[in-house]
């Protein structure tokens, strides 16, 4: 086996609550995370003679697959040289984690083409060491997730979920997002898994993304009858009870906007 291809699916923080920033730095959050069906990047993953990670989003040590397949070779202790090419579809800055899905992607791929037998447990571990994130997609499926995301516990996704995800074309980094959201007090994590659709974040992306609002309107007004910022931004969901609804909503937005009808994915 030489060459691997490996779907890297997006996320929804389908209950995000955060915490007060913590010494080292952090935010505290207990989270439900799903891996959702649409939108996706490919990744394209092969032994080579020397390391190599080309996206049109960000390449070379830029990219969070460089530090995974860093990681990796620690754990390892030896060389696991790959060329990667990936095609992104999960638009950047915008909530859907994207960039730790191709990490982790590639940390899936490099384990399996190198040989390095580590089993999913193994492969979590070293995916603490890349990103907050990128464990969950080791793992998939639908998980409640805690510390600061790496914590994992099987979930189960609400019944009839059905998704709208809209791209609103306003970035939004991480950073910028849980600076906005210390501004303000923030109250202590709830120690139960109240699996409401909330983001404890929308006020802060709010303040520095406005236009945002415009957003929502328009996937209410088109039948959502809940909608959730996804994850720090900027991208943001619409829910709805039936498929036929979100594909309707979705064929109505998509003059105006990307956007893509997506279910949990729990494979």
């Amino acid at each position: 086996m030489a060459e691997l291809i490996v779907t890297a699916p997006a996320k929804l923080n389908l209950v995000l609550r955060v915490g007060p920033r913590a010494q080292d730095g952090y935010h505290p959050v207990r989270s439900l995370m799903v891996a959702l069906s649409a939108p996706t990047d490919e990744v394209r993953v092969s032994i080579a003679s020397e390391r190599r990670v080309e996206c049109a989003v960000a390449s070379g040590a830029e990219n969070l697959a460089w530090a995974a397949l860093d990681s990796l070779e620690e754990h390892v202790g030896r060389r696991l040289p790959v060329s990667v090419a990936i095609t992104k579809t999960i638009p950047a800055q915008a909530g859907l984690g994207g960039g730790s899905s191709d990490a982790a992607a590639v940390l899936r791929a490099a384990n399996a083409l190198h040989e390095c037998h580590l089993d999913e447990s193994a492969l979590e571990r070293v995916a603490v060491t890349v990103g907050s994130d990128v464990p969950f997609f080791i793992r998939g499926g639908v998980q409640w997730a805690e510390g600061r995301g790496e914590r994992l516990r099987a979930a189960r996704a609400p019944e009839h979920l059905h998704l709208v995800i809209v791209d609103s074309g306003l970035a939004l980094p991480t950073g910028a997002v849980y600076e906005a959201f210390d501004r303000s007090p923030s109250p202590a994590l709830p120690d139960t898994d109240d699996p409401t659709p909330v983001n404890d974040l929308w006020q802060a992306a709010l303040a520095l993304k406005p236009a945002l609002c415009r957003v929502v309107r328009d996937l209410r007004s088109a039948g959502a009858h809940r909608t959730l910022l996804c994850g720090s931004g900027g991208a943001v969901a619409g829910l709805f009870s039936t498929l036929e609804g979100a594909e309707s909503t979705a064929t109505r937005l998509s003059a105006t906007y990307r956007c893509w009808v997506a279910q949990p994915d729990t494979r």
